[in-house]
């Protein structure tokens, strides 16, 4: 039934077989979300499939709405990080106030809501491997001077390279902020009374003011990630929005050695930096985060701690006041070796663990198969559109904004 209405929506918007642009051919749809719907093209020119994330029709006379549209598409498009959801075209079907489309890459995955499932904690090695790579993704989103806002398990999705490693995407930056004292017009898109992201990801002061949000919150929500990947549970959740926000504001979350005493205390400390209260007493950038996270993941976590502060620094954003026993050292020793790094055997068996996942979201997907297509629903560059629901915003995933 589900299914049917989200083929009738598509149907509204764009026919299967139907060619967008010239060079897009329409296939399916892969979700929908609150202001718009995702489907499944192929690319006539290049022999490979891609994502068009459409707006709603009701939603192209909501000028808000539209400029958060262009506001992800250009958010995405300067960052080229391998870790954001690389957007190829923008442009309106038909001529005029036509509807406005996004063509993404098409990636083929799983993202990290599915791989938590209900509550499955993940090793530590994964567990800052996928954090690591989020913030390398962040870093050049705020050397930018881009806030995501609304970064969560659902927003991350995890697809495999050529070798076979993983390799994590950010998408939506629907409800991104461009740092701008000038531009009015952004400041005007979240006013003061505005709350926007997902609750149980958005830092204190974004409950308080969504508009005067910096990369202190994107660094919460960080932290909020790092703890329900270690825990399989979110630090802060309540059924009420009242009592939740409540909790963000005033309580501290139930300590990790409780529920995983295997963390590192090390660890443990960084998540409790990041989720301290005040933005000022959290990590200042995602630099210093990730030269105080590299130590507990593999290997290639110390050069991953190295782009993050180089894309920085780069920008003129200041990584100032890192503690020289957290800078990674020169060659290839790590400060836990032989001790904290995972044996091959266990690198083995963490990759089986995720190959089983895959496989089983696939099996559970109903794959509706197309000749070069191929992919389900859930996996090939699915939305994921029915995470937890965001305040101003759409669901996670793909996010059809």
């Amino acid at each position: 039934m589900a299914e049917r209405a989200l083929q009738d929506l598509m149907d509204d918007l764009v026919s299967p077989g139907q060619v967008v642009a010239g060079k897009y051919r329409i296939d399916r749809v892969l979700g929908k979300g609150g202001m718009g719907v995702v489907v499944q093209a192929w690319h006539l020119h290049f022999d490979e499939p891609v994502a068009i994330k459409l707006l709603l029709p009701e939603m192209g006379a909501n000028p808000e709405a539209v400029a958060r549209f262009e506001r992800e598409a250009k958010a995405a498009f300067k960052i080229k990080s391998e870790h954001v959801a690389r957007v190829i075209d923008v442009g309106r079907i038909d001529e005029g106030p036509g509807i406005p489309f996004l063509v993404m890459e098409y990636l083929d995955g799983i993202d990290v809501a599915d791989l938590l499932g209900d509550g499955v904690a993940q090793p530590i090695f994964d567990c800052v491997d996928y954090i690591l790579q989020t913030c390398e993704a962040v870093a050049e989103a705020h050397a930018h001077g881009i806030v995501h806002r609304d970064l969560k398990p659902e927003n991350l999705f995890l697809v495999r390279r050529a070798d076979g490693t993983a390799c994590i995407k950010v998408l939506d930056f629907g409800l991104s902020k461009v740092a701008s004292d000038t531009d009015k017009r952004e400041r005007a898109l979240t006013t003061q009374a505005q709350v926007m992201g997902t609750p149980q990801y958005m830092s204190p002061e974004q409950w308080m003011s969504a508009r005067d949000v910096g990369p202190a919150s994107d660094i919460w929500a960080l932290g909020v990630l790092l703890y329900e990947l270690l825990t399989g549970r979110q630090p802060f959740n309540k059924d009420q929005i009242a009592q939740l926000c409540t909790m963000v504001l005033n309580a501290e979350a139930q300590p990790i050695a409780e529920l995983r005493p295997e963390v590192p205390p090390g660890l443990v400390a960084v998540v409790e930096k990041c989720l301290r209260k005040k933005p000022e007493e959290r990590y200042p950038s995602v630099a210093h985060l990730a030269l105080a996270l590299y130590a507990f993941g593999p290997r290639s976590s110390k050069a991953s701690a190295k782009r993050i502060a180089g894309v920085l620094q780069g920008a003129g954003v200041s990584t100032d006041a890192i503690p020289p026993s957290i800078v990674p050292p020169a060659g290839d020793e790590h400060p836990f070796e032989g001790t904290f790094l995972m044996t091959d055997l266990q690198h083995q068996q963490a990759a089986a663990g995720l190959e089983a996942a895959l496989q089983k979201a696939n099996a559970e997907a109903n794959w509706v198969s197309s000749p070069g297509l191929g992919s389900s629903p859930g996996l090939g560059g699915s939305p994921s559109l029915g995470g937890s629901p965001s305040l101003g915003g759409s669901p996670g995933g793909y996010q059809a904004h």
